[in-house]
């Protein structure tokens, strides 16, 4: 099978379509007339580094596919297409090709999302990278941060970052299926980020850790964020589990895809009750305040950088 054959065979017939796609697949470029401002995020996946290199094709998709998506949702925005270059080793794993063409075609229906193009070569590893596009009108940026707004964050970070002895080593080790769940299938805050316009100051999505993504507000905006540890939202799954251990899982694991966003005092019942329409738990952390961009810790009533850092791509 040649590259045409493959990208015929796996990527093309989907379900799906947008107004403002004029020309998608089959043409040396796409053609895209927007109604609204596009926002456009990249986000590449390599087997051994983002991915155990024995996850099966729907893992895989599953890895790629909803991280990605989740910088829409930090930007508050609504879906429209992406774009997919992938690298296969050769000879090609034609089922494990099939696991994630096929749990990709679900998961771009089901948000929403037109494969409108790509790539496909060959290569000594699987490298996938995806390129995700949305539209919104005044997108959620990471320099609002004011003095005196309030941290928050959604769900329950830490889970993922728990569970990777587990995913690594599953003959060694086990997890709880909550902490699977957030590794393997994040879900991205489209309609929270979405939600969060005019009534957040800023917003980011939860990558790389939850104290190194608050630095990044932080930095953005020229402010300190002070995050209270007394505060952190727990997973259940988490009682009985060290302090030290749960604190670094929530504060330095990555791989969550919560929102951590800031907004004023003033917005915190309507926050509260945005929580209970959506039914996603929203966590009050901290604080902004004048400083030096940087986010810091506050455990036992003192502030403290953080010795460890997020996840680090090199």
């Amino acid at each position: 099978m040649n590259e045409f054959e493959l990208i015929e065979h796996y990527f093309r017939g989907w379900r799906g379509a947008h107004p403002d796609l004029i020309l998608g697949q089959g043409d040396d470029c796409l053609i895209w007339h927007p109604r609204r401002p596009t926002v456009m995020s990249i986000d590449t996946a390599v087997a051994g580094r983002h991915f155990p290199e024995t996850a099966t094709g729907a893992q895989a998709a599953q890895r790629a596919f909803l991280p990605a998506l989740s910088d829409l949702a930090a930007m508050g925005a609504e879906p429209a297409f992406f774009t997919l270059a992938l690298t296969l080793p050769s000879p090609i794993d034609h089922t494990w090709l099939e696991a994630f063409a096929g749990r990709l075609r679900e998961l771009s229906e089901h948000y929403g999302l037109v494969l409108a193009g790509g790539d496909t070569t060959s290569g000594p590893a699987r490298v996938i990278s995806l390129q995700m596009h949305g539209l919104v009108d005044a997108p959620l940026r990471r320099n609002g941060v004011q003095p005196n707004d309030d941290l928050w964050v959604s769900g329950f970070p830490g889970r993922a970052a728990a569970a990777l002895p587990a995913v690594l080593n599953p003959a060694w080790a086990s997890a709880p299926a909550d902490w699977l769940a957030a590794y393997w299938a994040p879900e991205p805050r489209l309609e929270l980020g979405q939600r969060l316009i005019g009534l957040a100051s800023a917003a980011i999505d939860v990558s790389d850790g939850l104290a190194a993504d608050c630095g990044h507000l932080a930095k953005a905006s020229g402010l300190t964020l002070v995050i209270d540890t007394d505060t952190l939202p727990q997973a259940p799954s988490f009682r009985g589990y060290p302090e030290e251990e749960v604190l670094s899982w929530i504060l330095s694991g990555g791989d969550d895809y919560e929102l951590a966003f800031t907004a004023a005092p003033g917005q915190r019942n309507a926050i509260a009750a945005l929580a209970a329409t959506l039914n996603v738990p929203l966590t009050r952390i901290g604080q902004a305040q004048t400083g030096d961009g940087q986010a810091l810790i506050r455990h036992n009533g003192e502030a403290h950088a953080l010795s460890e850092t997020g996840f680090q791509h090199f």
